[in-house]
């Protein structure tokens, strides 16, 4: 029995010191600067393009995010290159 807990132990430590995969398919901050991916070929307003990523032209830009298919932005931001949503501050 305690072998068994053991075992466990040792698995649950060799699962938690795996590194995450390298960024993935996920865009992260960098600079300060607000990072989303890219949908399509066209970032929102406010944003360039960075291979799979859409980053912020600067830290206080507003922030972006996909829109859901067949749906309008929420209230407070508007729509931005028909995939994204972007908030109004």
């Amino acid at each position: 029995m305690i072998d068994a807990r053991m075992a466990l132990l040792a698995a649950l430590v060799a699962l938690s010191a795996v590194p995450p995969a390298i960024a993935g398919p996920y865009c992260q901050p960098t600079g300060g600067r607000d990072q989303i991916t890219k949908t399509g070929s066209v970032c929102p307003v406010g944003y360039l393009a960075s291979r799979q990523c859409c980053t912020a032209l600067h830290p206080d830009s507003p922030r972006a995010f996909a829109r859901l298919p067949g749906r309008s932005c929420p209230t407070g931001s508007f729509t931005s290159a028909g995939d994204y949503c972007v908030s109004l501050r």
